[in-house]
């Protein structure tokens, strides 16, 4: 059964970036931007809003519970990008990913990408930042405060990799993140 990969990290160090370069890696391989999940209840409920984790969390378990039990999508590697600290709601959002990957029967596959706190400040700011999803963090003070409070939750497994992606091109990251899942799935 082909994985699921889950790739978390901090906004705008260049998780969808690396992911659609990945995808062209894999035979079969489809991309979930977390902002096909997150621009929908943002155009309803304010992020502050008792109201928004909670649509959040039932549209993201939906939307995986249908991919886990498709019949049409079997042979598809999943792809998926987010940004989870390793609080008890990021925690518990990240777990929905590997709990719909276990429904499946597929190998669940954790890739936490990282970069200099400059390179990231950087790269939110780029010009092509903003153009898939109109929620997309540019705000600088915003993301520094996030590094500065929140880790990044890890799986702690033996299917997940970390890897610093500062002075790597995307296509290089994909290469070795392809590398990982194909000594992973041996």
């Amino acid at each position: 059964m082909p994985p699921f990969i889950y790739i978390n990290g901090y906004p705008g160090v260049g998780k969808l970036t690396v992911a659609k370069e990945l995808s062209k890696l894999l035979p079969k391989a489809k991309v979930i931007n977390n902002h096909l999940l997150i621009d929908p209840v943002a155009a309803v409920f304010d992020r502050t809003a008792e109201e928004y984790q909670p649509l959040r969390q039932v549209l993201r378990r939906e939307v995986l519970t249908s991919l886990a039990t498709s019949t049409s999508t079997r042979d598809v590697t999943w792809i998926f990008m987010d940004q989870q600290s390793s609080s008890n709601l990021g925690s518990s959002s990240t777990r929905d990913y590997q709990n719909a990957a276990a429904v499946r029967g597929s190998p669940f596959i954790s890739i936490i990408l990282h970069c200099e706190l400059d390179e990231n400040l950087k790269r939110a700011t780029g010009e092509d930042r903003g153009k898939d999803a109109n929620t997309k963090l540019t705000d600088l003070g915003i993301l520094r405060s996030i590094r500065e409070r929140e880790d990044i939750f890890h799986f702690k497994d033996e299917y997940e990799l970390e890897l610093d992606i500062t002075r790597l091109s995307p296509s290089e990251a994909a290469a070795k993140i392809h590398d990982h899942i194909s000594k992973t799935l041996r």
